[in-house]
Formats: C-alpha cells, structure tokens, sequence
C-alpha cells in the first residue's frame, strides 16, 4: 500500500466520518460516535506528523482566520458555562462539528495530490445523489434520519454531504465551458436536478446565478452565442420537467412576501440577536454551543417549537452561538479566498465560494462537519494553487533576466 493511497484512504475516511455515515437510520446514535471518530483520526495523524514527518511546507494562508475560530470556541464555551449553566465537558462535546477545522492543518501534513482530492469530490458528489435518489424514491420509507419533507411539490431532503455535490456542480461548469463535450453538461444538469428536487429558492437561485457568472468571466468559451442557446435550451427543458415544483417555489414566495417582517426568519433572527442575549458579554464572546442534555439545550428546542431555528438564519445564528471571532473568521475566509490568486485550473474553487458567501445569510454551513470538512479541503487547494502560480512566476522572472 503506497504512501499516496493511504494518505488518500485517511482523507476518504475522515470525510465519511464528517457526514456521520449520511447519518443512516439504523445506525440511530452510533452516527454521533462515527462523527467524533474523524475528529479523533485528525488529531491523531496531525500529531503524528508534527512530530515525526517532514516540516517543510508550503504557506498556510488561512490559519489566523482558523486560529479566530477556534478562539470563539473557548470564549463562547465559558460564557455557555457562567451564563447558561451548562457544563464544560457538555460544551466540548456539542461543539465537536468545529475541530474538523483541523483538517486544514492536516492536509498540508499529508501533502494530498490536487488530484487526487478532486477525484475524491466526484465521488463524493455521484454518492450524493445516488443516495438521495434513494431516499426520495423510497419516501416516506425514513433511509437517512435527516430532516425531510414532502413540500413544495417535492420531497425536500436534507443530505449530509451535499457540498461535495456543490462542488462537482462548479468543477462540471468549469469542464464544460472549456471543452464543450456534452457529457460534463450533462454531470451540470444532473447536480443541479438535486438542487431543484430540493426545493430550496435560495440555493437554485445562487447556483443558477453563479452559472451566469461562469459563463461571462471564463475566458475558455469560444462562443458565448452556441453556449447561451444551449443553456437556453436545458433551461426549457428543465422547467418543463419540474414545473410543479417551480409552480409551488412561486406560490411560497409570493406568501412569503406578504408576511413582509413578520416572516419568520426575520421574526427569528430578531430574537436571536436581542432577547437571546443574556448578558452584553455574550455579544463578543457567543452563548456557546448548546447541549441536548441541559436546559440550555432544552431552551433551544423550545424555540424550534416556535419557528426559531438557528440554521435559517445563517451567519446570525452563527454569531448568536459563537459570537464576533467566529463571524470574524469566517468572513475573513470568505473574503480571502475570492482575492488570492489562484490558477485557472481551480477557479471553479472561487465560484464556489461566491456561493458560500451568498448564502451566508440563510446557510450556517461553517458549523456542520460536512460543510467544514469540504471547506477545508478547499482551502488547502487554494494554497497549493497560490504557491504554484507564485512559483511559476518567480521562474517566469528569473528567465526573463
């Protein structure tokens, strides 16, 4: 067993670990255990390898950012204790999604080819949707004990993983747009046909927007006019497939718009950035992560009851739990990422995070072990891909005197 393909094995297991096994149903609070088994696989290799692997790397471009984050666990974990009486040892458990933040640090100790890690996201992204062709097909038979309805004209599933699914989506974009072989448009309709069977308005609308985006700044389309009608085409196409779906997307929005502030996310994020607040430390420090198992957990539930989720107001609710070095961290990510410079070859990386940031408002991916685990590679493609254009401009310059 070579080096390589262990290293590969180790990342492939941690990102399974990171969706609790697609938290599978028979399974029940096993996938719990499975979720803090890739923590543990990370802390151990990390270890290892600092002690006893080669130190020379390339430039972390993203650990202060990191750093900020993981100081918001600390600081938002003893305002949970002082403010919320909830245990230490409670806290630590019920934030165990941000250690997979170390992968970051991880993944630069075990050098991982580029691609080698964008083989691993197709994979991960056809798993994705034949799991949830599985799931939607056999509904209301439960699969996945994940959160899902029958809504909208679909059956909305929430999927662990589902960034992988994402980030396929981009990479096929970016496939098409420079070769324009069929079969990668095909993968871009077959990624976005999950998107649209999720009956998510934001999610289709930022995806579909990014495509647009795509298509006028990639400098590999040879004829915007033949790409234009051919997305025109399957635009068409796919509206007539799923037009009861888009007709219900249409009856919920304009609903929606008549709550106009009393909408229920706008009535949530109220609450959660006013009365939640105990005491004006918090505003700095965070509430800390809750725990099922105390009151302040209970209290949480309580809310859910009432509307109130944290997840349907993104990085408010982020902010709420792990307060300002949290939100500083993360849209010091955000923003990083889209500014450094980065070869043409990863610029579906840039487009991904467009739509990370646009659905900062609505999506608090930064706190769920899926979405960390895939950011984080991300990130440490980012800087392979910043060292070696840097790299090749340095020898560009050499040359040239």
């Amino acid at each position: 067993m070579t080096h390589r393909f262990l290293n590969n094995l180790f990342v492939i297991i941690i990102i399974i670990c990171s969706t609790s096994l697609y938290s599978l149903s028979m399974l029940g609070s096993g996938t719990k255990i499975i979720e803090l088994l890739g923590v543990g696989i990370i802390i151990v290799l990390l270890v290892l390898h600092i002690v006893y692997a080669d130190h020379a790397n390339i430039r972390h471009n993203f650990s202060w950012l990191i750093l900020c984050i993981f100081l918001s666990l600390i600081t938002s974990m003893f305002m949970a204790r002082f403010s919320r009486d909830q245990g230490f040892a409670e806290t630590l458990y019920a934030q165990r999604a941000i250690y997979y933040y170390l992968l970051y640090f991880l993944l630069h100790q075990l050098k991982i080819k580029p691609e080698d890690l964008e083989r691993i996201f197709i994979a991960f992204g056809l798993l994705n949707v034949f799991l949830y062709f599985v799931q939607f097909f056999l509904f209301p038979r439960v699969i996945f004990d994940v959160f899902m309805l029958s809504d909208r004209g679909t059956i909305r599933i929430y999927m662990n993983g589902m960034d992988y699914l994402a980030i396929s989506y981009f990479m096929s974009i970016q496939a098409f747009l420079r070769t324009n072989k069929i079969r990668y448009l095909l993968f871009t309709l077959l990624f976005f046909s999950i998107f649209i069977l999720l009956g998510g308005r934001q999610t289709m609308a930022i995806m579909a927007l990014t495509l647009v985006l795509f298509i006028i700044f990639s400098k590999k389309v040879k004829s915007r006019l033949f790409i234009g009608f051919l997305l025109a085409v399957c635009v068409f196409l796919v509206l007539l497939m799923f037009q009861g779906i888009f007709d219900a997307l249409i009856k919920q929005s304009a609903r929606d718009r008549s709550l106009g502030s009393e909408y229920i996310r706008f009535i949530s994020a109220r609450h959660f950035l006013t009365d939640f607040f105990r005491t004006p430390f918090a505003y700095i420090t965070g509430n800390g992560m809750f725990s099922n198992s105390s009151n302040y957990g209970r209290e949480i539930k309580r809310l859910m009851t009432q509307g109130y989720f944290l997840g349907d107001i993104g990085i408010i609710g982020n902010y709420a739990i792990y307060g300002a070095f949290f939100v500083i961290g993360v849209i010091g990510i955000c923003i990083k990422s889209l500014i450094i410079r980065i070869e043409n070859n990863h610029i579906y990386i840039r487009y991904m995070f467009i739509a990370i940031t646009l659905s900062l408002i609505t999506g608090g991916g930064f706190v769920n072990s899926d979405f960390i685990c895939a950011t984080m590679c991300l990130l440490y493609l980012i800087d392979i891909s910043h060292f070696t254009i840097n790299k090749k401009s340095e020898t560009a310059t050499i040359i040239k005197n």
